[in-house]
């Protein structure tokens, strides 16, 4: 089996108990004063990556938003794989479609080699290796199809926007926000970082902003953005480091002197 069968099977696996409603609470807990559930779902796909990683990566380190093991992340002498095993674990607990998992592969260096997005509830498997963009479907009636990515440039009036949701981590997220909203065509928040790389990568956003983030929400950015894209810090608006807090996430190059010309940082 590839790594492309393996995390399919997990797609659809996931798929199908996201339709039976067998997500199950396996414990809480507490981020930044919010309380977070973790299901057992979210521990199923956790052990089927872990498993993909000692398959396929065996002398790479697993990170892992449930094994808890991201602060402070080191270069590792041999790489590691970060994972988001349930990306939308609340959407997926109320029974809401945007969610998802993501396999992300980095040498010693920082710098992402592949990357897997699995969105089950849309039967899509992105993967990016070797500067190339693959959309394989868990459907076998659709064959895979290559996807390019191109440098885009439009007012900040014509874009869709995704936004993240920690607006209880500062006050500043909710004026930035407002700016947004007063400036861009649409903004949106799904719930599911994700599930908004995914719709970047097909064309249907525009960009995707973070706030607060942590390394396994933002990964797949630094692989499938690597060739065309930009991947910034919000603040300082220089490439961004996969340790980095605020990130805009976009195929516009400019976005970030658009913002910067509303006041937005």
């Amino acid at each position: 089996m590839s790594i492309i069968e393996d995390l399919k099977e997990l797609s659809k696996s996931l798929k199908e108990k996201f339709l039976e409603g067998e997500a199950s609470i396996v414990r809480e807990k507490l981020v930044s004063d919010k309380k977070e559930f973790v299901l057992n779902t979210d521990m199923l796909s956790q052990n089927h990556l872990i498993n993909v990683a000692r398959e396929y990566h065996p002398n790479f380190k697993v990170i892992s938003e449930e094994l808890d093991n991201y602060m402070g992340l080191a270069q590792e002498e041999n790489g590691f794989v970060i994972m988001d095993p349930l990306d939308g674990t609340h959407n997926f607990l109320f029974g809401l479609p945007m969610w998802g998992f993501s396999y992300t592969l980095f040498d010693s260096s920082n710098l992402a080699l592949e990357s897997y997005i699995g969105i089950p509830m849309l039967n899509i498997l992105l993967a990016y290796k070797n500067d190339q963009i693959i959309c394989h479907f868990t459907d076998a009636q659709y064959a895979t199809k290559e996807i390019n990515l191109d440098y885009t440039d439009k007012p900040l009036s014509n874009m869709m926007i995704a936004y993240d949701n920690q607006f209880n981590k500062d006050p500043n997220i909710i004026r930035s926000f407002n700016l947004l909203v007063d400036n861009v065509f649409t903004l949106r928040i799904s719930g599911s970082a994700v599930f908004d790389i995914s719709m970047l990568i097909f064309g249907r956003l525009d960009a995707r902003i973070w706030h607060y983030t942590e390394p396994y929400d933002v990964a797949p950015v630094f692989a499938f953005l690597k060739k065309f894209g930009s991947v910034v810090n919000l603040i300082s608006g220089k490439e961004a480091k996969l340790t980095d807090k605020s990130i805009i996430a976009t195929l516009d190059g400019q976005l970030f002197n658009k913002l910067q010309q509303i006041k937005l940082n």
